[in-house]
C-alpha cells in the first residue's frame, strides 16, 4: 500500500512539474516536489523500495523532459544513495536537518545532469543559469518543512500494511514453514 501510494505521488509530482509548473511565470520558479519527495524517501524508506522508486520516476523524468535517457535516473539514484548513506551512517534528525540536505542534494542533483549532459552533447543542452538555479533552491527548501510533514502523515497512513506496500515478489515470508510432524 505505501509503496503504491508513493509510486503514485510521484508520478502525479512528475506530471505537475513537466505539465502545469512549466505554464508558470519564470519570476514565480518551477517548485521541484518531486525531490522533495526523494529526499524523504532516502531518510525513510527501505533500500530495496527506494531504489525501485528511484528507478521508475527517473525513466519516466526521462523519458517526459530529459534529454538522454537514463541521465534522471543516475541523478536520482546517486542522491539517493549518498543520502541513505548519510541517514545510516551519522545521527541526522530528518526535520532539522533535511533542508541543508535537500539544498546541497539538488545542487549535487543539477550539477550532476549538467556535466553528464555537456559531456555527452557537442553543445551543452542544459543552461547552467545560477539564478534560476537558486531560485529553485529557495523555493524547494522553503517547501521542506510542509512537504516533511505531508509525507510524514501520508507514511503513517501505509504503516498499518503488514507488507509495508512492497510488491509481492519482495515480501519477506510470514510464519513458521516448516511442518511439524507429531509422532
Amino acid at each position: 500500500m505505501r509503496f503504491i501510494l508513493f509510486l503514485s505521488l510521484g508520478c502525479l509530482f512528475i506530471g505537475l512539474q513537466t505539465t502545469i509548473f512549466q505554464a508558470l511565470p519564470k519570476w514565480i520558479g518551477v517548485p521541484n516536489l518531486l525531490f522533495l519527495l526523494i529526499i524523504f524517501i532516502a531518510l525513510r524508506a527501505s533500500i530495496t523500495q527506494g531504489v525501485l522508486l528511484m528507478m521508475i520516476w527517473g525513466t519516466i523524468m526521462g523519458v517526459l523532459s530529459g534529454y538522454f535517457s537514463g541521465l534522471y535516473t543516475i541523478a536520482y539514484l546517486l542522491i539517493f544513495v549518498i543520502v541513505k548513506a548519510l541517514a545510516m551512517g551519522l545521527s541526522i534528525d530528518e526535520i532539522n536537518h533535511q533542508p541543508p540536505i535537500v539544498a546541497l542534494s539538488f545542487l549535487l542533483a543539477n550539477g550532476i545532469i549538467y556535466i553528464f549532459s555537456s559531456m555527452l552533447a557537442s553543445s551543452s543542452l542544459t543552461p547552467w543559469l545560477w539564478g534560476e538555479i537558486l531560485q529553485r533552491l529557495l523555493i524547494i527548501t522553503i517547501l521542506v518543512i510542509p512537504a516533511h510533514k505531508m509525507f510524514s502523515l501520508l507514511w503513517d497512513i501505509g504503516i498499518n500494511n503488514e507488507d509495508n506496500g512492497l510488491p509481492t515478489i519482495f515480501r519477506s515470508k510470514q510464519g513458521n514453514r516448516r511442518r511439524t510432524v507429531r509422532r
